[in-house]
């Protein structure tokens, strides 16, 4: 099964330190987009305005803001049809110029004139908004005065395309944002100090192993791969429906080795995550905002880091993976990275455990309490 979800903590991370002035949300029908706004409204810790435009049962599109008195819904669509089976395909409303003229527009216009609120936040930009001439003016007056927080239909029009091509809007498209990304769960170590395969032990009523691969799901990854060379993790693989290869190579550039040939020669990816089996405590706000900003800087290094402590999950563009077909006897990632400083980007975690890996008993008991 897959959990993945944008998580509005690593979005709003994502958000900050990119700096752009304007987060915009896009994505198909029923992705998500509405519910990550209004999570990412609740992690703002602050006030802000908004203009909410949503189908009632009549069916019209409505528009309310809370900078209009008793915040009172006007109408900007209607039906085309009467068809019920066309209403909910494509542009199917009529747009109504009177709720632009008497809610959203003077909306706008008060919260740059009146409001101390550092946000104006709108859902949604579509279709319908691309009809009225004098909502649009206001809309790029608001994106020069205020800082928008929005969702955006997924479609092209003069307007919605003027606005997703600004350089201060950082566009987050929900259905694509990873489509290019994947990762190799690293499982093949040998757990000498731990006493036997760490990786079966039981770490909160899950394996390690188990845990590694809920992790994985917490991206929405082109592609996902285990490389173990242990039988028993191969058969939890099994159980967990999840491609791996097992192997019986002595090194960690073996392992590396395997995993970027079957990427490469499975799906193109723009870049690869090596996510240890054995650092149990990565949170998902944390892994998706470490393929965020990869996303984001798609030509470096990305790796996890806690207050200038730099560890793993790492990722690396596709322009290293020749390198990573040919490490050194021994090497992993880390000697590219010592090779390269100047193209490492540091993600920072939420806290320090998160970098904690998992070598003896003690440890699973110590992170074991940690987490709960």
């Amino acid at each position: 099964m897959n959990n993945f979800y944008m998580d509005a903590s690593a979005v709003l991370n994502f958000y900050n330190i990119t700096g752009k002035k304007h987060l915009f949300i896009t994505g198909c029908k029923g992705s998500g987009k509405s519910t990550l706004l209004n999570n990412l409204c609740v992690l703002l810790n602050e006030n802000f305005d908004f203009l909410r435009s949503y189908k009632t049962m009549k069916p019209e599109v409505v528009i309310k803001s809370n900078l209009i008195e008793n915040a009172r819904e006007y109408t900007i669509g209607t039906p085309l049809t009467t068809n019920p089976d066309s209403l909910s395909k494509g542009n199917n409303m009529k747009a109504v110029q009177e709720g632009f003229l008497k809610c959203a527009i003077p909306a706008i216009r008060s919260h740059i004139d009146n409001s101390n609120n550092r946000f104006f936040v709108i859902d949604e930009l579509g279709y319908l908004e691309s009809s009225c001439i004098q909502f649009q003016t206001s809309i790029f007056e608001l994106l020069n005065s205020s800082h928008v927080l929005a969702v955006i239909r997924k479609q092209s029009t003069s307007f919605l395309d003027k606005i997703r091509s600004r350089k201060d809007v950082l566009l987050i498209d929900i259905d694509t944002i990873f489509n290019n990304l994947s990762c190799i769960i690293m499982a093949s170590g040998m757990s000498k100090r731990f006493g036997h395969n760490k990786l079966t032990a039981d770490f909160n009523g899950k394996t390690l192993i188990e845990n590694a691969i809920s992790e994985s799901r917490f991206v929405n990854f082109k592609d996902r791969i285990v490389v173990t060379r242990h039988n028993d993790v191969a058969e939890i693989c099994r159980h967990e429906n999840i491609h791996f290869i097992k192997h019986d190579m002595p090194y960690r550039n073996d392992m590396i080795r395997i995993g970027v040939t079957h990427i490469i020669n499975n799906s193109y990816s723009d870049g690869i995550l090596f996510l240890p089996a054995d650092q149990p405590l990565i949170k998902r706000t944390t892994l998706q905002l470490l393929c965020l900003l990869f996303v984001y800087h798609n030509n470096k290094i990305c790796r996890l880091s806690f207050n200038g402590n730099a560890g793993s999950p790492c990722i690396f563009p596709s322009h290293y993976f020749n390198e990573l077909l040919n490490l050194p006897e021994h090497k992993g990632g880390g000697f590219l990275i010592k090779k390269y400083p100047a193209q490492v980007i540091a993600v920072p975690a939420q806290d320090k455990y998160e970098l904690y890996d998992i070598d003896t008993p003690d440890d699973i008991i110590r992170l074991s309490a940690i987490s709960h």
